[in-house]
């Protein structure tokens, strides 16, 4: 109610009321925010770029090989696991790499469908995976394996690189369509 201009002291009193609670809402808010960009990092554009790098990287650590298992076993950092067999260590996941065909012009893993998200300690990222025998010297090709990879990312001196990688494969658990029955359809 205004009388003469004013607020009338019973609105005054409502008013003043519903900004204090306002701003205490806003600033509770502001430090559950706080405390959970604490534990989650935001990301930047140029981490994303880091983590698609390493990522990349992968295929091309198994596939060419070209120096042992190094390059393969420097994607992981320090105490990092693979999940599929379980490897942990520079040198088991070296070797790990060398129990893969390889060569320096071979192609056989192939990644896509990449997501980044930012996670507690670093980012977590998830990728479908194929991993291709190309037909050769008369032998036919195929499909070895197919699925999909779950990974944590950690940022290290060395810049981002694997804290865990684990594959796992498809799982065909969805019954095929049942045949089209003959009839007046339109064959949609």
């Amino acid at each position: 109610m205004i009388f003469n201009g004013h607020l009338s002291k019973p609105l005054a009193i409502v008013v003043v009321g519903a900004g204090v609670f306002a701003a205490a809402a806003v600033q509770a808010q502001q430090r559950s925010s706080g405390a959970a960009s604490a534990r989650t990092p935001t990301l930047t554009p140029q981490d994303y770029i880091e983590i698609q790098q390493l990522v990349s990287s992968y295929p091309y650590g198994l596939d060419e090989n070209t120096d042992n298992g190094e390059t393969y076993a420097s994607l992981f950092a320090p105490g990092a696991v693979f999940g599929r067999p379980r490897t942990q260590g520079h040198d088991n996941l070296a070797a790990l790499a060398n129990t893969q065909p390889r060569g320096a012009q071979y192609t056989r893993h192939f990644i896509t469908n990449h997501v980044i998200e930012p996670a507690p300690g670093g980012a977590k990222g998830k990728e479908y995976a194929v991993i291709i025998d190309i037909g050769e010297n008369g032998k036919p090709g195929g499909i070895a394996l197919g699925g999909r990879y779950d990974d944590e990312y950690v940022k290290t001196a060395k810049g981002w690189r694997f804290k865990t990688r684990t594959f796992t494969p498809s799982r065909a658990e969805v019954p095929p369509p049942a045949p089209a029955r003959g009839g007046g359809g339109d064959g949609r």
